[in-house]
Protein backbone atom coordinates (compact mmCIF):
# COMPACT_ATOMS: atom_id res chain seq x y z
CA UNK A 1 0.00 0.00 0.00
CA UNK A 2 1.79 3.17 -1.09
CA UNK A 3 1.62 5.64 1.72
CA UNK A 4 0.31 8.91 0.36
CA UNK A 5 -0.01 10.68 3.10
CA UNK A 6 3.24 11.29 3.82
CA UNK A 7 3.86 13.45 1.29
CA UNK A 8 0.84 15.12 2.01
CA UNK A 9 1.43 16.16 5.31
CA UNK A 10 5.16 17.46 4.23
CA UNK A 11 3.63 19.45 1.38
CA UNK A 12 -0.51 20.73 2.19
CA UNK A 13 -0.15 23.42 2.97
CA UNK A 14 2.44 24.90 0.93
CA UNK A 15 3.42 28.33 2.24
CA UNK A 16 4.31 30.21 -0.37
CA UNK A 17 7.27 33.07 0.00
CA UNK A 18 7.15 35.64 -2.92
CA UNK A 19 9.89 37.20 -3.40
CA UNK A 20 11.06 36.00 -0.70
CA UNK A 21 15.05 37.60 -1.29
CA UNK A 22 14.64 40.99 -3.36
CA UNK A 23 18.10 40.37 -5.09
CA UNK A 24 17.16 36.89 -6.78
CA UNK A 25 13.87 38.73 -8.00
CA UNK A 26 15.59 41.36 -9.47
CA UNK A 27 17.90 39.13 -11.00
CA UNK A 28 15.12 36.98 -12.41
CA UNK A 29 12.92 39.76 -13.65
CA UNK A 30 15.96 41.23 -15.57
CA UNK A 31 16.64 37.52 -16.54
CA UNK A 32 13.17 37.31 -18.21
CA UNK A 33 13.39 40.89 -20.40
CA UNK A 34 16.99 40.00 -21.16
CA UNK A 35 15.89 36.63 -22.54
CA UNK A 36 12.66 38.01 -23.89
CA UNK A 37 10.61 35.59 -22.44
CA UNK A 38 6.90 36.01 -21.49
CA UNK A 39 6.94 34.39 -17.91
CA UNK A 40 8.42 32.56 -15.83
CA UNK A 41 8.23 30.75 -12.27
CA UNK A 42 10.76 29.52 -9.79
CA UNK A 43 10.68 27.40 -6.89
CA UNK A 44 12.39 25.90 -4.10
CA UNK A 45 11.52 23.23 -1.60
CA UNK A 46 14.03 22.69 1.53
CA UNK A 47 13.03 19.64 2.26
CA UNK A 48 14.65 19.70 5.95
CA UNK A 49 12.54 22.42 6.71
CA UNK A 50 9.73 22.07 4.54
CA UNK A 51 10.06 25.65 3.78
CA UNK A 52 8.97 26.73 0.17
CA UNK A 53 10.58 29.73 -1.87
CA UNK A 54 8.64 30.86 -5.22
CA UNK A 55 9.62 33.48 -7.59
CA UNK A 56 7.52 34.58 -10.43
CA UNK A 57 7.94 37.34 -13.24
CA UNK A 58 5.85 38.05 -15.84
CA UNK A 59 2.66 37.91 -17.13
CA UNK A 60 0.47 35.19 -18.51
CA UNK A 61 -0.17 36.53 -22.17
CA UNK A 62 2.47 38.70 -24.14
CA UNK A 63 2.39 42.22 -23.19
CA UNK A 64 -0.71 41.57 -21.08
CA UNK A 65 -1.51 42.68 -17.17
CA UNK A 66 -2.61 39.86 -15.36
CA UNK A 67 0.71 38.55 -13.87
CA UNK A 68 1.51 34.72 -13.81
CA UNK A 69 1.40 33.04 -9.97
CA UNK A 70 1.96 29.40 -9.18
CA UNK A 71 -1.21 29.00 -9.90
CA UNK A 72 -0.25 29.03 -14.00
CA UNK A 73 -0.52 26.28 -15.57
CA UNK A 74 2.53 25.34 -18.25
CA UNK A 75 2.98 22.77 -20.31
CA UNK A 76 5.96 20.10 -18.86
CA UNK A 77 6.83 18.24 -22.34
CA UNK A 78 8.71 14.89 -21.22
CA UNK A 79 8.23 15.47 -17.28
CA UNK A 80 5.32 13.60 -18.82
CA UNK A 81 7.41 10.56 -19.17
CA UNK A 82 7.98 10.45 -15.57
CA UNK A 83 4.21 9.39 -14.75
CA UNK A 84 4.43 6.64 -17.70
CA UNK A 85 7.68 5.13 -15.64
CA UNK A 86 6.11 5.16 -12.66
CA UNK A 87 3.37 3.34 -13.80
CA UNK A 88 5.08 0.54 -15.48
CA UNK A 89 6.59 0.38 -12.31
CA UNK A 90 3.71 -0.03 -10.46
CA UNK A 91 1.74 -2.40 -12.22
CA UNK A 92 5.62 -4.45 -12.27
CA UNK A 93 5.55 -4.12 -8.22
CA UNK A 94 1.37 -5.43 -8.82
CA UNK A 95 2.72 -8.29 -10.92
CA UNK A 96 1.13 -7.77 -13.83
CA UNK A 97 4.26 -7.07 -16.17
CA UNK A 98 7.92 -7.43 -15.78
CA UNK A 99 10.38 -5.00 -17.26
CA UNK A 100 11.97 -7.93 -18.46
CA UNK A 101 8.87 -8.55 -21.12
CA UNK A 102 9.18 -8.29 -24.83
CA UNK A 103 7.45 -5.92 -26.43
CA UNK A 104 5.76 -8.18 -28.57
CA UNK A 105 3.76 -9.63 -25.98
CA UNK A 106 1.91 -6.33 -25.76
CA UNK A 107 1.97 -4.49 -29.00
CA UNK A 108 2.46 -7.72 -31.80
CA UNK A 109 1.53 -5.29 -34.22
CA UNK A 110 4.73 -3.87 -34.59
CA UNK A 111 7.22 -6.95 -35.34
CA UNK A 112 10.19 -5.44 -36.06
CA UNK A 113 10.18 -4.31 -32.27
CA UNK A 114 8.91 -7.58 -30.68
CA UNK A 115 12.01 -8.32 -28.66
CA UNK A 116 12.86 -4.97 -26.93
CA UNK A 117 12.33 -5.66 -23.64
CA UNK A 118 10.13 -2.36 -21.53
CA UNK A 119 13.61 -1.89 -19.84
CA UNK A 120 15.06 -0.89 -22.96
CA UNK A 121 11.88 1.39 -24.04
CA UNK A 122 12.22 2.67 -20.97
CA UNK A 123 15.75 3.78 -20.52
CA UNK A 124 15.64 4.38 -24.63
CA UNK A 125 18.75 1.58 -25.31
CA UNK A 126 15.96 -0.02 -27.50
CA UNK A 127 17.20 1.30 -31.01
CA UNK A 128 13.11 2.44 -31.97
CA UNK A 129 12.82 6.01 -34.21
CA UNK A 130 12.17 8.81 -32.75
CA UNK A 131 8.94 10.30 -34.07
CA UNK A 132 10.15 13.80 -33.68
CA UNK A 133 13.29 13.50 -36.08
CA UNK A 134 11.20 12.09 -39.14
CA UNK A 135 11.39 14.82 -41.90
CA UNK A 136 6.94 14.52 -41.82
CA UNK A 137 7.07 15.32 -38.19
CA UNK A 138 6.94 19.08 -38.00
CA UNK A 139 4.91 19.91 -41.40
CA UNK A 140 2.47 17.50 -40.00
CA UNK A 141 2.05 19.30 -36.76
CA UNK A 142 2.68 22.95 -38.27
CA UNK A 143 0.19 23.07 -41.20
CA UNK A 144 -2.34 21.24 -39.03
CA UNK A 145 -2.13 22.91 -35.85
CA UNK A 146 -6.13 22.97 -34.72
CA UNK A 147 -6.14 19.51 -36.20
CA UNK A 148 -6.41 16.67 -33.73
CA UNK A 149 -3.27 13.85 -34.86
CA UNK A 150 -3.67 10.19 -33.08
CA UNK A 151 -0.47 9.79 -31.17
CA UNK A 152 -1.14 6.58 -33.43
CA UNK A 153 0.04 8.23 -36.18
CA UNK A 154 3.46 9.16 -34.57
CA UNK A 155 4.26 6.01 -33.80
CA UNK A 156 3.51 5.02 -37.68
CA UNK A 157 5.71 7.78 -38.72
CA UNK A 158 8.54 6.15 -36.71
CA UNK A 159 7.67 2.58 -37.61
CA UNK A 160 8.69 3.72 -41.33
CA UNK A 161 12.14 5.18 -40.46
CA UNK A 162 14.96 2.65 -39.64
CA UNK A 163 15.93 1.62 -36.40
CA UNK A 164 18.60 3.29 -34.62
CA UNK A 165 20.52 0.02 -33.48
CA UNK A 166 19.78 -3.16 -32.48
CA UNK A 167 18.24 -3.41 -28.72
CA UNK A 168 20.73 -3.01 -26.46
CA UNK A 169 23.33 -1.66 -28.82
CA UNK A 170 23.08 2.68 -28.01
CA UNK A 171 21.10 5.15 -26.67
CA UNK A 172 19.02 7.29 -28.53
CA UNK A 173 16.54 9.70 -27.34
CA UNK A 174 12.93 8.68 -28.50
CA UNK A 175 9.35 10.03 -27.69
CA UNK A 176 8.10 7.27 -29.56
CA UNK A 177 9.23 4.61 -26.74
CA UNK A 178 7.13 6.53 -24.02
CA UNK A 179 3.99 6.38 -26.90
CA UNK A 180 4.64 2.81 -27.08
CA UNK A 181 4.32 2.59 -23.37
CA UNK A 182 1.25 4.46 -23.08
CA UNK A 183 -0.54 2.04 -25.35
CA UNK A 184 0.88 -0.89 -23.00
CA UNK A 185 -0.45 0.39 -19.69
CA UNK A 186 -3.72 0.65 -21.68
CA UNK A 187 -3.61 -2.51 -22.36
CA UNK A 188 -2.58 -4.06 -19.19
CA UNK A 189 -5.21 -1.97 -17.27
CA UNK A 190 -8.29 -1.63 -19.65
CA UNK A 191 -8.66 1.76 -19.04
CA UNK A 192 -7.75 5.30 -21.09
CA UNK A 193 -3.94 5.93 -19.81
CA UNK A 194 -5.57 9.83 -18.49
CA UNK A 195 -8.19 7.83 -15.84
CA UNK A 196 -5.07 5.30 -14.90
CA UNK A 197 -3.09 8.93 -14.33
CA UNK A 198 -6.04 10.02 -12.35
CA UNK A 199 -6.47 6.97 -10.28
CA UNK A 200 -3.12 6.20 -9.38
CA UNK A 201 -1.53 9.78 -9.09
CA UNK A 202 -3.65 12.88 -9.49
CA UNK A 203 -6.12 11.91 -6.92
CA UNK A 204 -4.05 10.46 -4.01
CA UNK A 205 -1.37 12.86 -4.47
CA UNK A 206 -3.84 16.11 -4.68
CA UNK A 207 -2.64 17.26 -8.26
CA UNK A 208 -5.40 19.27 -8.55
CA UNK A 209 -3.66 21.34 -10.84
CA UNK A 210 -1.90 18.63 -13.17
CA UNK A 211 -3.94 17.45 -16.44
CA UNK A 212 -3.45 14.77 -18.87
CA UNK A 213 -5.05 14.70 -22.06
CA UNK A 214 -4.62 13.04 -25.81
CA UNK A 215 -6.67 15.41 -27.23
CA UNK A 216 -7.18 19.43 -27.49
CA UNK A 217 -7.11 21.00 -23.59
CA UNK A 218 -10.44 22.52 -22.28
CA UNK A 219 -11.16 26.06 -22.34
CA UNK A 220 -11.52 25.76 -18.30
CA UNK A 221 -7.73 24.19 -18.70
CA UNK A 222 -6.47 26.68 -21.00
CA UNK A 223 -7.84 29.63 -19.10
CA UNK A 224 -5.23 28.75 -16.49
CA UNK A 225 -2.02 28.27 -18.58
CA UNK A 226 0.18 30.77 -19.17
CA UNK A 227 0.50 31.67 -22.74
CA UNK A 228 3.07 29.60 -24.99
CA UNK A 229 5.31 31.65 -27.80
CA UNK A 230 6.96 30.51 -30.21
CA UNK A 231 8.99 32.68 -32.78
CA UNK A 232 6.51 35.63 -31.98
CA UNK A 233 3.20 33.03 -31.75
CA UNK A 234 0.59 32.16 -29.77
CA UNK A 235 1.22 28.34 -29.54
CA UNK A 236 -0.83 27.67 -26.48
CA UNK A 237 -3.85 26.34 -27.88
CA UNK A 238 -1.95 23.95 -30.57
CA UNK A 239 -2.81 21.07 -28.88
CA UNK A 240 -0.15 20.71 -26.33
CA UNK A 241 -1.94 17.50 -25.87
CA UNK A 242 -0.79 16.11 -28.98
CA UNK A 243 2.49 14.17 -27.54
CA UNK A 244 0.45 12.49 -25.10
CA UNK A 245 2.63 10.21 -22.85
CA UNK A 246 5.91 10.87 -24.20
CA UNK A 247 5.15 14.95 -23.33
CA UNK A 248 1.57 16.02 -23.23
CA UNK A 249 0.89 17.16 -19.92
CA UNK A 250 0.28 20.25 -18.17
CA UNK A 251 1.06 21.65 -14.48
CA UNK A 252 1.63 24.28 -12.05
CA UNK A 253 4.94 24.83 -10.13
CA UNK A 254 2.88 23.75 -6.68
CA UNK A 255 2.33 20.24 -8.30
CA UNK A 256 5.37 19.57 -9.88
CA UNK A 257 7.37 19.96 -6.54
CA UNK A 258 4.86 17.57 -5.02
CA UNK A 259 5.01 15.19 -7.77
CA UNK A 260 8.83 15.14 -8.00
CA UNK A 261 9.08 14.81 -4.10
CA UNK A 262 6.81 11.87 -4.29
CA UNK A 263 8.00 10.37 -6.91
CA UNK A 264 11.57 10.12 -5.25
CA UNK A 265 10.52 9.11 -2.21
CA UNK A 266 10.60 5.92 -1.22
CA UNK A 267 7.57 4.19 -0.13
CA UNK A 268 5.08 7.17 -1.75
CA UNK A 269 4.76 6.27 -5.75
CA UNK A 270 6.98 3.62 -5.97
CA UNK A 271 9.11 0.77 -3.75
CA UNK A 272 12.43 1.29 -2.87
CA UNK A 273 13.11 -1.83 -5.13
CA UNK A 274 11.63 -0.41 -7.67
CA UNK A 275 13.11 3.59 -6.96
CA UNK A 276 16.66 1.61 -7.71
CA UNK A 277 15.38 0.30 -10.74
CA UNK A 278 14.09 3.76 -11.75
CA UNK A 279 17.25 5.31 -11.09
CA UNK A 280 19.89 2.60 -12.91
CA UNK A 281 21.16 4.29 -15.48
CA UNK A 282 23.22 3.68 -19.05
CA UNK A 283 25.58 6.48 -20.20
CA UNK A 284 24.09 8.99 -22.75
CA UNK A 285 26.40 10.51 -25.89
CA UNK A 286 27.53 14.02 -26.19
CA UNK A 287 24.18 15.89 -27.29
CA UNK A 288 24.43 19.52 -27.35
CA UNK A 289 22.61 21.55 -25.49
CA UNK A 290 21.90 18.65 -23.16
CA UNK A 291 24.46 18.78 -20.46
CA UNK A 292 27.70 16.98 -20.92
CA UNK A 293 27.96 13.68 -18.26
CA UNK A 294 24.15 13.44 -18.64
CA UNK A 295 22.67 9.51 -17.32
CA UNK A 296 19.06 8.54 -18.56
CA UNK A 297 17.39 6.09 -16.01
CA UNK A 298 14.02 4.76 -16.38
CA UNK A 299 12.29 8.62 -17.46
CA UNK A 300 14.50 10.62 -15.48
CA UNK A 301 17.99 11.58 -15.96
CA UNK A 302 20.83 11.74 -13.58
CA UNK A 303 23.77 14.63 -13.47
CA UNK A 304 26.84 14.84 -11.44
CA UNK A 305 27.38 18.17 -10.45
CA UNK A 306 30.42 20.11 -8.79
CA UNK A 307 29.98 20.66 -5.59
CA UNK A 308 26.86 19.08 -5.39
CA UNK A 309 27.37 15.81 -5.98
CA UNK A 310 25.09 13.56 -8.20
CA UNK A 311 21.43 15.58 -8.99
CA UNK A 312 18.17 14.04 -10.95
CA UNK A 313 16.10 16.21 -13.12
CA UNK A 314 14.27 16.34 -16.28
CA UNK A 315 13.65 19.28 -18.40
CA UNK A 316 10.64 18.83 -20.56
CA UNK A 317 10.12 20.66 -23.75
CA UNK A 318 7.06 21.31 -25.99
CA UNK A 319 6.42 24.07 -27.98
CA UNK A 320 6.45 27.12 -26.39
CA UNK A 321 7.54 25.69 -22.24
CA UNK A 322 10.14 24.45 -20.60
CA UNK A 323 9.55 23.10 -17.27
CA UNK A 324 12.69 21.79 -15.22
CA UNK A 325 12.38 19.67 -12.01
CA UNK A 326 15.82 18.90 -9.80
CA UNK A 327 16.39 16.60 -6.79
CA UNK A 328 19.56 17.18 -5.22
CA UNK A 329 19.93 14.75 -2.55
CA UNK A 330 23.38 16.39 -0.59
CA UNK A 331 21.18 19.48 -0.20
CA UNK A 332 17.55 17.62 0.98
CA UNK A 333 16.48 20.49 -1.94
CA UNK A 334 13.83 20.19 -4.79
CA UNK A 335 14.13 23.06 -7.64
CA UNK A 336 11.59 23.52 -10.14
CA UNK A 337 11.23 25.87 -13.19
CA UNK A 338 8.93 26.81 -15.74
CA UNK A 339 8.91 29.59 -18.53
CA UNK A 340 6.33 30.42 -21.26
CA UNK A 341 8.21 31.21 -24.79
CA UNK A 342 11.70 30.28 -26.34
CA UNK A 343 14.12 33.41 -26.48
CA UNK A 344 15.25 33.07 -30.12
CA UNK A 345 14.19 29.38 -29.90
CA UNK A 346 16.18 28.68 -27.07
CA UNK A 347 14.59 25.89 -25.74
CA UNK A 348 17.35 24.49 -23.50
CA UNK A 349 16.73 27.71 -21.39
CA UNK A 350 15.92 25.54 -18.45
CA UNK A 351 18.11 22.89 -18.70
CA UNK A 352 21.25 22.50 -15.58
CA UNK A 353 23.91 23.97 -17.41
CA UNK A 354 22.14 27.01 -18.25
CA UNK A 355 22.49 30.26 -16.25
CA UNK A 356 19.24 30.41 -14.49
CA UNK A 357 19.47 27.43 -12.88
CA UNK A 358 23.27 28.14 -12.37
CA UNK A 359 21.97 30.59 -10.33
CA UNK A 360 19.27 29.07 -8.90
CA UNK A 361 21.48 26.31 -7.28
CA UNK A 362 23.84 29.15 -6.02
CA UNK A 363 20.90 30.91 -3.94
CA UNK A 364 19.56 27.52 -2.82
CA UNK A 365 22.41 25.39 -2.34
CA UNK A 366 25.54 27.17 -2.20
CA UNK A 367 26.90 25.48 -5.38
Amino acid sequence: MKIYGIILALLCPLHFIFAAEANFQNYLDEWRTQNQVTSVVVSTENLSTDKVVTYASGTTTLRGKTPVTTNSLYGVGSISKTFVAATILQLQEEDKLKLSDPLGDYLPQYPRWKSITLQQVLNMTGGIPNFTESPKFKPMVRQNPQTLIPSQDFINIAYAMPDYFAPGQGWHYSNTDYSLLGLVIEKVTGQPLEAVFEQRFFKPLKLNHTFSSPEFYSKAVEAQMAHAYREGQDVTNFNTGLYGPAGGMVMNSHDLLIWTHALLTPGIVLSQDSLNQLMTTVPVPPNPPKPAGAQYGLGIYSLDMKNLGTVWYYAGVIDGYTSTFMWIPAKNTIIVAQVASWPNGHFEVLFPNQPLIQKVLSECCGS
